[in-house]
């Protein structure tokens, strides 16, 4: 079974060779950048890294009902 991802980072890091999977507050915890530190995590339903990888250019995982706030979003649409 894939892992599942249920933390994404969205610091805008510098663009790094490889995607960075590590562990947050117990959870898998997925950059696209490959960000080494400096992140902040947007909790989000559970994801396969493959779907997160997948996606790392040009889309969104869903944000779980605890972390949906636009206002957590660096960069979130405004309403």
């Amino acid at each position: 079974m894939a892992a599942l991802i249920e933390f994404v980072c969205i610091t805008e890091h510098e663009q790094r060779a490889d995607p960075a999977i590590t562990l947050e507050q117990k959870a898998w915890a997925y950059c696209a950048a490959g960000g080494a530190d400096g992140h902040k995590w947007a909790r989000i339903d559970p994801t396969p890294v493959e779907t997160l990888r997948s996606r790392s250019t040009n889309g969104h995982s869903h944000l779980s009902s605890e972390q949906s706030d636009e206002s957590t979003l660096a960069h979130g649409p405004g309403r």
